[in-house]
């Protein structure tokens, strides 16, 4: 199962075409969200029932570049303020651990995947940013893997230009298949 954003959503298609043919790729990507607006669409709920009711093998869970903003919760109140980062990143974490602990004691193993460095600094440099987050909170918990778009299409902490469509934030269709091709030949897809 491939979760999160825009980004995931054409990941989640490139990788159905990448994978072997007996393995069943489900996408419940939804497009401008993230984890900063619980009152727009509460990722870590979803991700509650999904672990409850039909947890997956592989949850491939991506998503970023709806999130250089305010953190607010279910009601639409201000949680933390982008400007404070300590704040911010104590919230983001916790939200963070949440999507991740909600597979905790199930057989689902986590793929975290970063996104890349877009045109617009605030969204790629929050980008890169949770993607640190993410990978310091995966490292207490063996059932999350970290994979990073960044890596895998060899842009690193660098505006991914070659990658980048028109509106400097979705990647190609290229390198969508170059990641998920990347994604299906390694553990715990493979």
């Amino acid at each position: 199962t491939v979760a999160g954003d825009s980004i995931s959503v054409g990941l989640g298609a490139a990788l159905r075409t990448a994978v072997d043919d007996d393995i069943e790729v489900k996408v419940i990507g939804e497009p401008g969200t993230g984890l900063a607006r619980a009152d727009s669409f509460d990722w870590n709920a979803r991700l509650v029932e999904l672990a409850r009711d039909f947890p997956p093998d592989v949850l491939v869970f991506s998503l970023g570049s709806n999130d250089a903003q305010d953190l607010v919760d279910a009601d639409g109140d201000v949680v933390a303020t982008v400007s404070d980062d300590v704040a911010w990143d104590a919230e983001y974490s916790r939200r963070l651990a949440a999507a991740f602990d909600a597979f905790e004691g199930t057989d689902t193993t986590v793929v975290w995947v970063g996104h890349v460095r877009t045109e617009e600094d605030r969204v790629g440099i929050t980008n890169r940013h949770v993607h640190e987050l993410a990978a310091a909170l995966a490292a207490d918990r063996d059932w999350v893997v970290v994979t990073d778009l960044a890596e895998m299409l060899g842009s690193g902490e660098d505006v991914a230009e070659a990658c980048l469509v028109a509106d400097g934030l979705h990647l190609t269709v290229d390198c969508l298949e170059r990641a998920a091709d990347s994604l299906a030949s390694s553990a715990p897809i493979a």
